[in-house]
């Protein structure tokens, strides 16, 4: 093992000792200790990494157990029955079925045609493209689709300088899109619905999947050509002539026609999509269970769009344990009254306005995304004292919380998540290269929607 993963290793060890030895207090009893220190436990080995991320995910439901941070076996698993990682699970072969079919190609193509006069709008178009797949699949699935795309534009490059320089910008725009896509839609990211079960766990309050895109799409409207912007001008690319641009346009590999399968792909996307929206005012079309049904019907027989095998190589096994276990240490903080000693913490009262508030709460998430840069973990330490500081200082705990789901998505600083590492691994750019555009980016979504939050929450009728 290299020395980041001993000392992981070792500190991990230290942090599950030293935790039975710090006195239970009347706020912290020692279930409520020990789940903090499993939690900070399983933190460092995931950033570290001396175990595969789903060994050290399942050993947190044999600690939870040994430890008496849960009562039983049932509760330490808690995680793995919730919706959310049966929707993680559909979608990721919702995401195989529209890779199956011309689908992601033929509208890259009409991107291109209306945007690509040159390289940059290129790029714009690859981080439409890739903006919009992710408003309904995972982001990880969406930065795999348009890498293979991206690899295939870039070999038009002849000399290798210019290739990399533009490979550079466009490996760092495709997270970055494909996150900040996410926002768009509940089911754009398991980290939306995680959210929302937060908040309905600790405010009674559902946000629908109407109410999310009411918040969402203005911020990513305004985000994408920002982001756009920003990595053009910090990291530039070569152009290309135009009959350059044209001959990848016609190599791309799109039928003239849709065959029956395209269209099924399409009119399934679709249904769901419509489904979803159904599901602010019919909650019977609740978001997994429509997730599921249109995983289902990509299975039919002399139809069969995926087969069982092609799902489960699919599957990135990795993030469904690593969700669950999160969601079940997380349940866990909640039930053992962690949330209430954290609130004690938290100021009586803060002199900012409700845009300074959000923006406050954006920039603490980004800072703590280097520290912790395991999203569902930093949902579930920073749900609860969010809330209780939206009771201290009489505000709608909404605004603190869609402030934490808008932001902890969008974790591309450096190239330490699942998205953003996926293109680093290509080696077109460095791990220093990325801050220099993503700082700037952060800094301006956490002004965005904090403007825009107290306006959609007003709207809705929370404010």
């Amino acid at each position: 093992m290299s020395k980041s993963k001993i000392i992981g290793a070792i500190l991990a060890v230290l942090i599950l000792i030293v935790m039975n030895f710090i006195p239970a207090t009347d706020l912290l009893s020692r279930s409520a200790i020990n789940n903090i220190g499993i939690l900070i436990a399983v933190i460092v080995l995931l950033v570290t990494e001396p175990l595969p991320i789903g060994i050290t995910c399942l050993s947190t439901i044999f600690l939870l157990v040994i430890f008496n941070v849960t009562p039983d076996v049932k509760s330490a698993l808690s995680g793995y029955t919730n919706q959310i990682v049966f929707f993680v699970l559909a979608s990721f072969g919702i995401s195989e079925a529209i890779t199956k079919v011309p689908l992601t190609n033929r509208f890259l193509k009409i991107l291109i045609k209306l945007f690509g006069k040159n390289v940059r709008l290129i790029l714009l178009a690859f981080m439409i493209a890739s903006a919009v797949l992710s408003s309904f699949v995972s982001n990880v699935a969406t930065t795999a689709v348009f890498i293979a795309v991206v690899l295939t534009f870039l070999q038009i490059y002849k000399n290798d300088n210019d290739r990399k320089k533009t490979g550079k910008a466009f490996m760092i725009a495709l997270p970055v899109a494909s996150m900040i896509g996410g926002m768009i839609t509940p089911a754009g990211s398991s980290l939306n619905l995680l959210t929302m079960n937060y908040i309905r766990q600790l405010t009674g309050i559902s946000v629908s999947f109407v109410e999310w895109m009411l918040m969402g799409i203005p911020v990513v409207v305004i985000m994408l050509p920002i982001a756009w912007l920003i990595i053009v001008k910090v990291y530039g690319v070569t152009e290309l002539g135009e009959k350059d641009i044209q001959d990848f346009v016609n190599n791309l590999d799109v039928p003239e026609k849709m065959d029956f399968k395209e269209k099924y792909v399409i009119a399934i996307v679709f249904a769901m999509f419509v489904f979803w929206i159904l599901s602010s005012w019919y909650p019977v079309f609740n978001i997994t269970v429509v997730a599921l049904v249109g995983f289902f019907l990509f299975f039919l027989p002399k139809i069969q769009i995926l087969t069982w095998d092609e799902f489960e190589k699919s599957v990135s096994w990795p993030a469904f344990f690593l969700l669950a276990s999160i969601i079940t240490v997380g349940d866990a903080l909640i039930a053992n009254g962690v949330d209430k000693w954290l609130i004690t913490f938290l100021p009586s009262s803060i002199n900012l306005p409700l845009f300074g508030i959000a923006f406050v709460v954006g920039i603490i998430v980004f800072l703590m995304l280097i520290i912790v840069p395991v999203a569902p973990a930093l949902i579930a330490l920073l749900s609860a004292p969010l809330v209780g500081l939206s009771a201290n200082i009489g505000i709608t705990p909404l605004l603190p919380m869609m402030t934490l789901g808008l932001t902890v998505a969008n974790c591309y600083l450096l190239p330490l998540d699942t998205v953003p590492i996926i293109t680093y691994m290509t080696g077109y750019y460095k791990m220093y290269d990325m801050p220099k555009s993503t700082a700037f980016i952060q800094v301006i979504m956490a002004a965005v929607v904090a403007a825009w939050l107290p306006v959609a929450l007003k709207i809705i009728g929370h404010i």
